[in-house]
């Protein structure tokens, strides 16, 4: 049994505390809060989510961009 000041009021905790009975925080033997670990986590797959978009856009841009330029080459020579 380890005891740790709790995050939120310093009162001494467990490290595997529920909740401070002197407060009422939920984990809080931890330094971060559930809602900051977890914001952090959609943070990341936010990121990671627009950086695998951009790949895979640019992948895809890259392919169709000739058929593009050819297409509105003939329409312009068309007209």
């Amino acid at each position: 049994m380890t005891l740790v000041p709790c995050r939120a009021c310093g009162h001494q905790v467990d490290t595997s505390a529920l909740a401070c009975p002197g407060c009422g925080a939920t984990d809080p033997g931890r330094s971060i809060s559930r809602q900051q670990r977890d914001l952090r986590i959609l943070a990341v797959q936010i990121v990671l989510g627009l950086v695998i978009f951009v790949g895979v856009g640019s992948v895809v841009w890259k392919q169709v961009e000739p058929m593009v330029a050819q297409l509105t080459s003939k329409a312009a020579a068309g007209h």
